[in-house]
């Protein structure tokens, strides 16, 4: 019996398989910031060759700007994490504290009157969001140091600046008269906002205390023109 011929075409070998990328595919953004860092020194180092073409060297200045931006989101994102379990202690004794001021206010207020005790009511509110939607990506400012003497003229102004800013903010309806009133998700998607508070207030003092270690003036208590782009 004759031997049927297969008409089917043949398969190449390595037909269907994932090329490989070349040098023009575009090669991935880094997922930590460790390689992030290495490929910003890699990319800076390919630049520093005079050999290159002006196509190579504007398609490396665009990866090297896109890199440095990522790193910057990166390191903000590890400072955020780091400072929102250092400091986590503090604002929670300090938010406790001010809680138990509110509550004894409000307690006389029901019993003598509010006449006389707004401004009282308005300042423990204001340090009440103070504890509660002060930006992790910044030094925590005491509200209650353990020494008051150690504190700096610097320091005290620029938590007033602050505070100045977050009064304003609940004017504005842009942070809530009264936090308490306000559930888990709705204050984390606040928080997560705040970022510019504390921005604007760095720019205007010239630092941002975000590399620093502690908080201003030390642990708690308990433990032991101005800027317009506040929350706009």
């Amino acid at each position: 019996m004759p031997k049927v011929q297969n008409t089917q075409p043949t398969r190449e070998r390595g037909a269907g398989r994932p090329v490989k990328s070349g040098s023009s595919a575009a090669p991935q953004l880094p997922t930590s910031l460790t390689a992030c860092k290495k490929q910003v020194r890699n990319v800076t180092r390919l630049l520093t060759r005079q050999t290159l073409n002006s196509a190579t060297r504007t398609d490396l200045e665009r990866r090297l700007k896109a890199l440095t931006i990522l790193q910057s989101q990166m390191s903000s994102a590890q400072t955020d994490k780091t400072n929102a379990s250092r400091y986590h202690s503090i604002k929670f004794f300090e938010r406790k504290k001010v809680i138990r001021k509110l509550t004894q206010l409000e307690k006389k207020i029901e019993k003598d009157g509010k006449e006389g005790l707004e401004d009282e009511l308005t300042e423990l509110l204001v340090s009440l969001n103070y504890t509660t939607y002060y930006p992790d990506e910044y030094k925590y400012i005491s509200l209650f140091p353990a020494d008051p003497t150690k504190t700096t003229s610097e320091t005290k102004e620029r938590q007033a600046f602050i505070q100045k800013r977050i009064a304003r903010a609940m004017e504005n309806g842009k942070l809530p008269r009264d936090p308490r009133a306000v559930n888990a998700e709705d204050r984390k998607a606040i928080r997560k906002g705040n970022k510019l508070l504390l921005r604007s207030v760095s720019q205007a003092h010239g630092k941002s205390g975000a590399d620093q270690s502690g908080s201003e003036s030390g642990d708690s208590a308990a433990e032991g023109d101005d800027a317009d782009e506040f929350f706009e």
